[in-house]
Order: C-alpha cells, then structure tokens, then sequence
C-alpha cells in the first residue's frame, strides 16, 4: 500500500520579507496539524549584494500528518496542476518516489495555491510505493 513517508519544505526569507508572514504561507500550504509537528531548521546566509537571507526548513516525519498535509495540498489544486504533477514533478522509482512542488509564496501567504518556480516555497514529498496509487488514493476521481 502506497503511503507519504515525509515531506521536506524549504524557503528563503529575504531581509524585505517578513518572517511570520513566510511561515504562515508555508502553514497554509500545509495546515496547522503539519506546521505543529514540523521540525524547523533555519540558517542565515548572505545573499549576493550582502543582504541577509534566512533558509528555513521543515521537516515532518510523521507519515500520517504528512499524507494528511499532501491531502489537503491536493484538494487545493486545479486538475491541469494535478496532471503537471505526474508528468514533470514527479520522481518515479522501483520502490517508491518524490513529487517536486513550488508554490508562490505570496499566493500561499493569502492562502491560494499557485504553481511557480520563482522564490517559492519548495515541498518535496517522499512516498513508498507507487506515486499514482497513492494520488489516487488521496484524490479519489479527481486524479
């Protein structure tokens, strides 16, 4: 049976940025029960014009929470972003597989769930299993 085994998010808080406001995008993206249970790692870094930058990153191994995390990202997302999923931000393996998703930031702080590769907060998802069972699974008919 296919299950979530973790999910890993990172983003970048910019000196222009607010920190709060960044970690509710990434709690709207993934819920409150996920944020609660996420262990959170950040780190200052010096961008290229010497601005600061925090990296943040959180981690939720608990494979409950993080299906149920996946299942709400899911249930947030347009038909054309599922099929995007399966076709170009999926990593297929023999035993399992990662789906490679970023969401604008901004979007995701007003709590709209919008694909976009610029400055955005990055999930991976890790699976066990086949990754279109499991969707299926989460989605039902939607997938």
């Amino acid at each position: 049976m296919p299950r979530v085994d973790s999910i890993l998010i990172q983003v970048l808080c910019h000196a222009t940025e607010d920190e709060e406001k960044v970690m509710k995008a990434v709690e709207n993206i993934i819920g409150s029960e996920a944020m609660e249970k996420a262990s959170v790692i950040s780190q200052s870094l010096t961008g290229h014009y010497g601005d600061p930058i925090l990296f943040i990153k959180l981690t939720i191994d608990d494979s409950k929470i993080a299906e149920r995390a996946l299942a709400r990202i899911l249930s947030n997302l347009s038909e054309y972003d599922l099929q995007e999923i399966l076709r170009e931000r999926s990593k297929l393996g023999k035993h399992g597989g990662k789906i490679y998703l970023r969401f604008d930031k901004q979007a995701a702080y007003l709590g709209s769930f919008r694909i976009m590769d610029k400055d955005p907060v990055k999930v991976q998802v890790n699976i066990r299993g086949k990754v279109e069972k499991l969707l299926e699974k989460l989605m039902g008919e939607k997938t």
